[in-house]
């Protein structure tokens, strides 16, 4: 195999530590491999040469336009990299907004593009799966449904396992902090998870202490804590934690010990709805969709589908979904204070959520998408026609 070059692309947090995982199965398996791409702190402390640090990246719908300058920027910087260095094979993580512009330039140089953890056009614009298909020589999907859907559309695809699933079982708990979390026995314990995306955590986490303070009203005692995955993000969180006139413990690097010690987890959509349902932790799930979002966008791409990531492994609607932004209404108040304190509610969701970890427990997914991305290296890709030139692939 000599000395492989891949470049390897991802975006927000969540991206970087999938592919910090990656990076490291690549260098078990291809010590000599020459590594490097756009990504975070985990990547390159794994090993991955870091091009432009875009573990902030992670934007959706009309969100993009405000970080326009600097997507395009980092874009033209990689993509003269990108042909300059010549690698045998480009590996995106995630992260759509970007990763599309970024492939047409790559498929335009016949490298050969594997997307690793693609969108979920099976509910974002599905019609975007032609998109994708002219040009990604495969697609490496992490949720066993998915594999149909590409392969119904004529796309290269191996379904590898999730990654979440595999962090999760060797990352050991710490115990002693998942006691001290809880300050007497009979506290309710509610986990506030309002994401990793800047243009998001303010909006969702205002929803989510609203609803903490009925919470508090109805069912008190309860214990709120709010988890962030870096210590820069309490630029975000604290002016609305001191206007909330709650007591909120913050904590960060602790998620997980979180998401396992709650009662109830009131989560941003993605990953850690995911990560949540590993744990078994009855939850509700939050987006921050505007009005003009919902109007202009989201409503014509999606309806009233599930989109949630447990909701959609399981098949059916096993958590409840908020997604428009605005004040909780009294139906959603009832609904989350059922998970709360409704027993019989609290059971059938814990076995709901079980049910749908089993469904996604294939070990070794940065595994399976390293071998599958050393498979691909060098493959000859045909040029594109030459009507489709540039961002037109």
């Amino acid at each position: 195999m000599g000395h492989p070059r891949l470049f390897i692309s991802a975006g927000e947090t969540s991206g970087d530590l999938h592919g910090a995982n990656l990076v490291r199965a690549l260098r078990r398996l291809a010590p000599q491999a020459e590594l490097v791409g756009l990504g975070g702190h985990r990547m390159a402390a794994a090993g991955l040469r870091l091009l432009e640090n875009t573990s902030d990246f992670g934007v959706i719908g009309l969100g993009f336009l405000g970080s326009a300058s600097r997507y395009l920027a980092i874009l033209s910087r990689a993509d003269r990299f990108i042909g300059q260095w010549k690698p045998d094979l480009v590996v995106t993580i995630d992260c759509p907004g970007f990763h599309f512009l970024l492939a047409s330039r790559v498929r335009a140089r016949c490298i050969p593009l594997l997307w690793y953890i693609p969108p979920q056009l099976w509910a974002w614009g599905p019609w975007r799966v032609r998109k994708l298909a002219r040009r990604f020589t495969h697609v490496a999907c992490v949720l066993p449904h998915e594999e149909e859907f590409f392969r119904s559309h004529g796309v290269p695809v191996t379904f590898v396992g999730h990654p979440v699933v595999d962090h999760l079982m060797r990352t050991p708990l710490d115990d002693d902090f998942v006691r001290s979390l809880r300050t007497s026995p009979d506290e309710r314990l509610v986990a506030l998870l309002p994401g990793s995306r800047r243009q998001e955590v303010p909006g969702i986490l205002a929803r989510q202490l609203a609803v903490a303070r009925t919470l508090a009203e109805r069912h008190g005692p309860c214990r709120f804590v709010l988890a962030l995955a870096e210590a820069e993000h309490r630029h975000w969180t604290t002016p609305l934690l001191a206007d909330s006139g709650l007591e909120v413990r913050t904590v960060v690097g602790k998620t997980h010990e979180v998401q396992s010690a709650a009662d109830l987890a009131l989560v941003a959509s993605g990953t850690a709805t995911l990560e949540t349902t590993f744990y078994g932790t009855p939850m509700a799930v939050f987006y921050n969709v505007t009005w003009a979002q919902w109007h202009l966008l989201v409503r014509w791409f999606v309806g009233e589908q599930p989109l949630s990531l447990p909701n959609v492994v399981a098949g059916r609607r096993i958590v409840p979904e908020f997604m428009r932004d605005r004040e909780p209404g009294p139906e959603m108040i009832e609904t989350i204070s059922r998970l709360l304190v409704d027993a019989p509610a609290r059971a059938e969701m814990k076995s709901a959520l079980a049910e749908a970890r089993r469904s996604i427990e294939k070990p070794g997914a940065a595994d399976n998408a390293a071998r599958l991305a050393l498979d691909l290296v060098g493959r000859a890709i045909p040029p594109p026609p030459a009507w489709r030139p540039g961002f037109a692939l």
